[in-house]
Order: C-alpha cells, then structure tokens, then sequence
C-alpha cells in the first residue's frame, strides 16, 4: 500500500487507536492503559496511517535481548490490504536493529488470520496454553532473529 505511513504513536491517536480495540478485541484495552503504555522506556508503540487516518497500531516491549509482541490490530475496512504485515516487519527490522534476539506472542486459537500473519512471517508455534482466554486457548509463537548482517533499514 503506497501511501502508508508507520511512525511513534502519539497520545493525539489514542481515540482512533481505542475505537479500533473495541472493533477488534472482545477483552478491549482502555485509554488509561493505552496512555500507560506511551510513557513505558521498554514499550514501542507504532501506528499505521493512511491519508493521515490510523488504521492499525503495534505494541511491543523490548526488555534486554527479548521482545513481546503485546497488541497489533488494523481497522476492519483496512484488514487483508498488508497493514498487519508492514507493522510486523516494522518491528522485526527495529528488533534486528537493536540486537534482539527473538520476538515472542500469543494469539488465539480462533484468530485464524492472525496466525496465517504470523506463520508467513517466519515465527513457528511453539507452545500451547489451554484456556487461557477462559474457553479458548492461546498459541505461543517465537521468531529467531539472525545476528547481524541482514539488518533492514527501519
């Protein structure tokens, strides 16, 4: 998508971001975790927008050599259109940029496109937690990250 833009998140996009929680999370995050999370040293907050609209955002925690993917979400209008994808790969060339060495995250088991995401992404299944989400369990994902080298330009 040409005319997508990812930059730092800023608290003006809170809104947008919380509308799209709420259409895309049955457990939704709130404004004062949302805010939270922009004042974290270890949090890397992005977002997506098209013609100066947010349509997606990423939350991720980089704490030493080890990276958590906590939150990725597109707008419904803007889902199957590479916007989840170009925030992924935002985060794995920032993680390879800082010598992070693998990138972990669960996802439910009914979220089918998001584990096709992942899955054409490079990260491999590797754990299970049953019922984690009361009836539904979460998969637990892992991406390696090769040393060196192959750092793409963020």
């Amino acid at each position: 998508m040409q005319n997508l833009l990812v930059r730092d998140c800023r608290r003006e996009d809170l809104s947008a971001i919380l509308k799209i929680e709420k259409e895309s999370f049955p457990d939704p995050w709130g404004r004062e975790l949302l805010e939270k999370e922009l004042s974290l040293s270890f949090s890397w907050f992005i977002v997506a927008e098209v013609d100066g609209e947010v349509v997606g955002y990423l939350v991720a925690w980089i704490v030493g050599d080890s990276c958590e993917l906590n939150r990725i979400a597109v707008t419904p209008c803007m889902r199957s259109r590479g916007v989840g994808k170009r925030l992924l790969y935002e985060l794995i060339n920032y993680c390879k940029n800082r010598n992070v060495k693998e990138i972990f995250l669960e996802v439910r088991e009914s979220n089918l496109n998001a584990i096709k995401l992942y899955g054409s992404s490079g990260f491999e299944k590797i754990s299970v937690r049953k019922n984690y989400y009361v009836r539904e369990s979460a998969f637990i994902y892992r991406l390696k990250l090769d040393k060196g080298g192959e750092n793409a330009q963020g």
